[in-house]
């Protein structure tokens, strides 16, 4: 079948930010025989906001809590292949950050897509968008050339952002959609209080290579002199890294334990100066930005992953942790949740209490080595039954797509 990915999203030569969580489904799809092809919407905005950008570069980072800032106007459609897939990355222009598209940018861009299709002599069986803005309107128009083809959106947003963005116009451009996803159980809940129940709504979790899953659980897990902590993440405001080391700090003062922190990001120099500050440079150690493969290596070493990020659509490290026997813990309420079982394959924690995390750090420590890997285990087991090729079967199979050719 032919597959046609709409998103805001994508690997691509114009950013080192942009997350492959689209890709992943992608490139499964392509294992699976399906022929693909991406298109990537990539925000315009006028001339005068990328001055704007650059003179005012570090309050627009602590307004919108990101280093992801563009300051490079990109104008022009760049046509690539990303690991095989084939991918467009055009423009779509906009009048400011976080606001929506105008209707005339979306028949346009609609318009362009389907020429563009005609062109490459791609018509397609099922379009499937991601990230609603602007893929929900956008899907909706594309409706209008292919009646028949099987459509579907995936919101990786909270659905009351998009209530609030498109008002009433949101149930209307929903209604002209074969499918809705959710990344985890909550953000439908939020949906159905706003748009009411139907039966084409799912759940579109992520996946993980399943070499990144080991064969069994190291056996010395657990059993080192000091418990090994870590998180993995970019260094902003949403992952309260500021909570885990005042939890640590407060979890541990004899200073039995350590704690890495990997990744980088607009908050690396506050955070240094917060774990001197806290006396703790002999037990956290700020390690930078380091490969995917290297963190699996470094996950495999660690007892214990913490990341109480919100909001957090789906973190697919937690399943690397997983994957590797870490004690998982993660945020209630977002995307993990669900994955996760307090006490049972992991732990979830308020995102911004300090005596709870704390508490729940104190209890990890205190645990037997037998209860610990009983968790693990469980950990383990749920991360095996989310690899990239299970969940992007199931995902084709919950639009009634066959996943086999």
């Amino acid at each position: 079948m032919k597959l046609l990915i709409l998103t805001s999203l994508y690997p691509n030569p114009n950013s080192k930010f942009d997350t492959p969580v689209v890709h992943y489904y992608a490139k499964e799809w392509v294992e699976l025989g399906h022929e693909v092809r991406v298109v990537h919407l990539r925000s315009v905005f006028p001339a005068f906001f990328y001055f704007f950008a650059k003179v005012f570069k570090q309050t627009l980072k602590k307004i919108f809590q990101t280093d992801i800032i563009p300051f490079e106007r990109l104008d022009s459609k760049i046509d690539f292949k990303h690991e095989g897939i084939d991918v467009v990355s055009q423009p779509i222009f906009k009048i400011f950050p976080h606001f929506k598209y105008f209707d005339r940018t979306i028949r346009k861009q609609a318009k362009n897509i389907h020429q563009d299709n005609l062109d490459r002599q791609f018509l397609p069986d099922v379009i499937l968008g991601h990230f609603f803005n602007p893929q929900l309107p956008l899907v909706a128009e594309l409706k209008k050339y292919y009646p028949n083809v099987k459509t579907s959106l995936v919101l990786h947003e909270k659905p009351k952002v998009v209530s609030d963005l498109f008002g009433s116009t949101a149930q209307k451009l929903f209604s002209r959609i074969d499918y809705i996803g959710f990344r985890f159980a909550e953000m439908k809940k939020e949906y159905i209080s706003l748009f009411g129940d139907s039966n084409n709504l799912f759940i579109c979790p992520s996946g993980i290579p399943k070499n990144y899953i080991l064969d069994r659980i190291p056996s010395e897990k657990f059993k080192n002199e000091k418990l090994t902590f870590c998180f993995v993440g970019m260094l902003i405001p949403l992952k309260n890294i500021d909570i885990l080391l005042e939890a640590f700090n407060a979890a541990f003062p004899e200073r039995n334990c350590d704690l890495k922190i990997i990744g980088e990001g607009m908050l690396n120099d506050k955070i240094r100066n917060r774990i001197e500050e806290l006396k703790l440079s002999g037990n956290v150690f700020l390690q930078g930005k380091v490969s995917r493969d290297e963190v699996q290596k470094i996950l495999t070493d660690t007892d214990v992953f913490v990341m109480v990020s919100k909001p957090e659509a789906f973190g697919l490290v937690y399943l690397e942790a997983m994957g590797k026997g870490c004690l998982t813990i993660g945020t209630k309420g977002q995307g993990i949740d669900g994955v996760i079982e307090h006490g049972v394959n992991g732990f979830l924690c308020e995102a911004r209490n300090v005596p709870e995390l704390t508490e729940l750090l104190q209890k990890i420590y205190l645990m037997s080595f037998e209860e610990k890997m009983a968790i693990a285990l469980k950990a383990h087991e749920t991360a095996s039954s989310l690899t990239d090729q299970k969940v992007a079967s199931s995902y084709l199979a919950k639009i009634g797509v066959n996943s086999i050719i």
